[in-house]
């Protein structure tokens, strides 16, 4: 005679089972039953990497919680999610910008900016969304607004969406975005220029001077000092070294 107890055979002796034979039955239950909630967690917090976006995988691949990362990249902002992408979700050097139409929320996140309009007085109490209400440029113009609607108002500014990440602009100062905001260029001093601007005023307000002084900050003699032959010959012909100065527009 047999008894049969989760997949493990205990054969009777006597009729009787003894405490060893009885031993065996509750390990032998144990082991399967943690075996089956083990495979239950793993396949709840499982993801199959075949289905995930490209780009989301790369993100995420190096993460401790791949599954959880991947929720977060896919839009899941729940406080876990969000303690997932922020802390592993991708060891990405944090830009200066946004992507178009999406606010700074921190840890290198955005989120896209929506207007919503509902006549429905729940949801028009809740009003903006706090992160991104009231934002203002270095200028003082609305960063974010909704257009008005007939019957509908100005509609709410919502945060929607996945969650992006943040990119850099060479146009705009380094470092973060403030929060809400789409860029470090909206909160930027007024007299701040980028690179390219300030190299353009520079060469625009800068002295003026003939190309061969440039070198020389548009100074005649410190281009004599460089150029020892020339040097000679002004010191030879005074008359007409003053001249050349004064063509060159020679700052000295």
């Amino acid at each position: 005679m047999t008894f049969i107890a989760v997949g493990a055979i205990v054969k009777w002796s006597g009729g009787v089972m003894t405490s060893t034979h009885l031993q065996i039955v509750k390990l032998f239950s144990g082991i399967c039953v943690a075996a089956v909630v083990g495979s239950s967690l793993l396949i709840g917090n499982s993801v199959n990497a075949s289905e995930v976006d490209p780009k989301i995988h790369k993100l995420c691949v190096e993460a401790k919680d791949y599954a959880g990362c991947v929720r977060a990249m896919k839009g899941d902002t729940s406080p876990a999610a969000m303690r997932t992408i922020n802390s592993q979700g991708a060891d990405i050097a944090e830009g200066n910008q946004c992507p178009s139409g999406s606010a700074y929320m921190g840890g290198g996140n955005c989120q896209q900016v929506q207007c919503e309009y509902t006549t429905a007085g729940a949801i028009r109490a809740l009003g903006h969304d706090s992160l991104i209400a009231g934002k203002k440029d270095k200028n003082g113009k609305d960063v974010w607004g909704c257009p008005f609607k007939l019957f509908l108002g100005r509609g709410r500014l919502r945060l929607t969406g996945a969650v992006l990440r943040t990119t850099n602009n060479s146009a705009c100062p380094t470092g973060e975005p403030k929060l809400g905001f789409n860029n470090t260029c909206q909160t930027v001093s007024r007299d701040w220029l980028s690179p390219t601007a300030a190299a353009e005023k520079a060469n625009r307000e800068g002295p003026k001077c003939d190309f061969k002084l440039k070198a020389y900050d548009c100074s005649y003699d410190a281009y004599l000092v460089a150029n020892p032959a020339i040097k000679q010959w002004a010191e030879l012909n005074p008359g007409m070294a003053s001249k050349e100065r004064i063509r060159l527009q020679s700052v000295d």
